[in-house]
Parts: C-alpha cells; structure tokens; sequence
C-alpha cells in the first residue's frame, strides 16, 4: 500500500468518524424534541420516530421502524379517513389537523410536511404531534364556565322581570283603593315605566343574547301595551312607528325605552284633548355620522311657546331630561306644530360606563 492509498484510507476513516458523530448529534437533538415526530414512507411505514414518539408507543425507536402508521397508532387495517398523510401524498401540499387519540394520551396538533427527492417527486412525510391536551381541557372548562354564566345570566334577568311585574301589580292594586284621581294618575304612571323595564329584562331572558337588546322588536311590543293602556278610549289617535334594526346594550336600552315611555305616554295623556283626531310617529334610526336618532312627535295642540324640558315641573318631563344626560344625548324640541322631540346619542362603547 502506498503513500497515497494510506492517505486515502486515512481520509475515509475521518469522513466517517465525522459522519457517526453528525449522525450521534442529529440523533441526540431528535430525541430530544418533546413533540412526537414519525418520519414515514409514501406507503404510511415508519422510516424512524424520536423517543417521544416510541414512548408513546410503548416501544423503541427500532422497533417502530418498518411498521405501518395506522396499525401502530391508530389500531386498524388502512388509513383512517382523516389521515392528513393520504391528503399530502394527493395533493403534495402540508396539512394540520387537530386529533384525539387516546392510545397517544390525548389530543394532538398534527402536522405534515412533505420529504421530497432532488427532482421534486414526494418520497415520505414528517409528521409532527404537539400535545394540546391542557389547551382543550381549558377550552373546554372555558366553554362551560361560559354555558354556566349565561344560565345564570338567564336566570337573572327572569326573577328581575318576574319581580318587576310583582311589583307592577302592586301599584295595580293599591291604585285600586285611591279615590284620589291625580294620586292614582301618578300610580299608573309609576306602573307603566316599572312594565317597561321589565319588557327589557323579559326580552333579553327569551333571547340568545343576553346582553345587547333588539330595539325594533323592543319598540314595537311597548308601544303595543302602551297603545292599549293609553288609547284603548281614543279611537281617533293613531300610532305610527318607523323604527331600524338597531341593537344596543341594556344599559342603554333601559334608559330609552323609559324615554318612549314618558314621551309617549305624555302624548297620549295632553296632545288631543277632547277625542281630537291626530298621529304620534316613533321614529329610531341611525343617522350618517354614526349617532343614533330618536324622535317621538305627534300632530297634537303643540307646546308653549317659553317651554324648556329642564325648567318643567313635570316628573316625566325632568325624568326625559334626566335619563337623556344619563346617555350622553341631546335633545331638541319644537312645539310649534305639536310637540316634537328629538334626542340624539352614540351607541355606548365596550367597557364604557353610563353615568
């Protein structure tokens, strides 16, 4: 052997030396990984798994080797239908899929990634399990503390309603024995805006949403009990009502729907004295600059000519005032051809708080 075969030898034996320990290292990160890793061949056989993976299993890494996936880990003659292998060997393109496989201990977020040759041709997959067992399980526990709350939400809403209408039906009695007319008047009037907020408590109960209120549905169904408390005697007096699909919280909502109470109960009670024939119009839309638009007018004997809705000794008057500061609204009024209210505001932002 000369001088040159001995370099030779000698340069074969470093390259392999230098192979086996790349080889040990490549091996030793692998194992390493905490995520299951199989590498497999076009035919769902396991070409090598890391130690997670084989621990999993149950076995060692060779003796996975050479086993098909499917009989492996999913215990069955052929690919299961959502096998994210059959897909990539179709249509060459990586998947993920998020499974439950109680032989691997939980559920798993699976993704496959093709192994192509030097010409492009798909040769196998490397699949890559990361456990995401804790992450469903406060999925889950998430999801039922939600279910619990809207129950409990639910459950809220239907006792304030169903105290409400108790006490709507206090008033109701107690009115009974007052001879005083003007004292019941203030009576009834207390019951109609304890009616209307229990409406909105009844409303949100029935919904699916338990927090934001359909005002047009809302609307609607008040001023249909108002109608037939307020103008069952005034066959002449109609109501008309133009009202958006607009929803707004019930923070919100309280506080208008006692507006419509007042403004149109104020109507119905000093607009058309002497079974005088007219129209009350509810309008509610929203306007182009975003702010919402309230307007109840009617064609009525109209309004003094010095009215200020802050400076009235009226109670539903100074509550109308009251509860339009309280969402942030402005108010117009114009008597002139009878009375005609207008009260604009903006929808209340999330976390922001009415005064």
């Amino acid at each position: 052997m000369d001088k040159k075969d001995v370099e030779e030898l000698l340069e074969c034996e470093s390259i392999k030396k230098t192979l086996l320990l790349a080889n040990k290292k490549w091996d030793r990160t692998f194992n390493a990984l905490p995520d299951l890793i199989t590498i497999m061949d076009t035919e769902h056989r396991v070409v090598k798994v890391n130690q997670a993976m084989a621990d999993s299993m149950g076995v060692s890494p060779e003796e996975a080797i050479g086993k098909h996936c499917y009989e492996m880990v999913h215990g069955t003659r052929c690919p299961i239908d959502t096998c994210p292998h059959t897909l990539l060997l179709v249509d060459g393109a990586q998947h993920k899929a998020e499974i439950q496989e109680d032989k691997l201990g939980g559920f798993f977020l699976v993704t496959v990634s093709p192994i192509k040759d030097e010409e492009g041709k798909i040769v196998g997959s490397v699949h890559v399990a990361r456990d995401i067992t804790q992450r469903i399980k406060m999925e889950n526990d998430l999801k039922k503390a939600l279910k619990d709350k809207n129950m409990l939400m639910k459950e809220i809403h239907h006792r304030v309603k169903n105290n409400l209408t108790i006490m709507s039906s206090l008033l109701n009695l107690q009115s009974r024995y007052i001879e005083d007319e003007s004292v019941r008047a203030i009576f009834k009037d207390s019951q109609s805006r304890v009616k209307t907020m229990a409406l909105i408590h009844e409303k949100l109960y029935r919904s699916g949403n338990l927090k934001l209120l359909n005002m047009k549905e809302y609307i609607e169904e008040l001023s249909r009990d108002l109608s037939n408390v307020h103008l069952s005697n005034h066959d002449n007096v109609y109501l008309v009502l133009d009202v958006e699909n607009i929803m707004l919280d019930v923070d919100t909502a309280i506080p208008v729907g006692l507006i419509i109470n007042e403004l149109l109960t104020n109507s119905v009670k000093h607009a058309f004295p002497e079974n005088q024939k007219g129209t009350i119009n509810v309008n509610f839309r929203k306007e182009e600059d975003g702010e919402l638009l309230l307007e109840v007018k009617d064609n009525g004997k109209g309004l003094p000519s010095n009215f200020k809705i802050e400076n009235s000794d009226s109670l539903g008057l100074r509550l109308i005032h009251s509860l339009t500061d309280q969402i942030h609204g402005q108010i117009e009024v114009d008597g002139s051809q009878g009375a005609h209210f207008s009260i604009k505001f903006r929808e209340r932002k999330k976390g922001e708080k009415h005064k």
